[in-house]
């Protein structure tokens, strides 16, 4: 008989990652980076001429803004207003394991920290290409 395979995800990518992709075939996206360390993210912070930031922890899981960090600080997404708060933010988030409802006790390790400019939206919307077995090809 045939082996039995489950399902295998090839391609995850973080939402820096899908923003910079995007950006790369014109596809219009907020103005932000990722960044490794607290120093970076506050030169990002500099570099975007704001006072409306939004720092977002970097894991594959969902429920980010709700989640825990292992330090005991309190959600993966927040509003700064200067690059002093950006770099603070970050120090609290990079290097420590964010826990969701999606990632389980032990949560994942917080590696980047995308920073943005903050957009007050009407409406969100959300966006995902996956494969249908059907068709055998990618749908929207």
């Amino acid at each position: 008989p045939p082996a039995i395979v489950g399902q295998t995800r090839n391609l995850n990518l973080q939402e820096y990652q899908s923003m910079e992709l995007m950006k790369e075939f014109g596809v219009k996206c907020i103005r932000g980076k990722a960044a490794f360390t607290p120093d970076e993210a506050y030169n990002i912070a500099k570099e975007l001429k704001t006072d409306d930031f939004v720092v977002k922890a970097q894991i594959l899981a969902g429920g980010r803004g709700l989640g825990t960090f292992d330090n005991g600080f309190k959600g993966g997404v927040h509003l700064c207003n200067t690059p002093d708060e950006v770099k603070e933010m970050a120090s609290s988030m990079l290097g420590r394991r964010l826990r969701t409802k999606q990632t389980g006790p032990e949560g994942k390790e917080v590696k980047a920290i995308l920073v943005a400019e903050r957009l007050y939206l009407r409406r969100e919307k959300y966006f995902a290409i996956v494969m249908d077995r059907t068709h055998q090809g990618p749908v929207i």
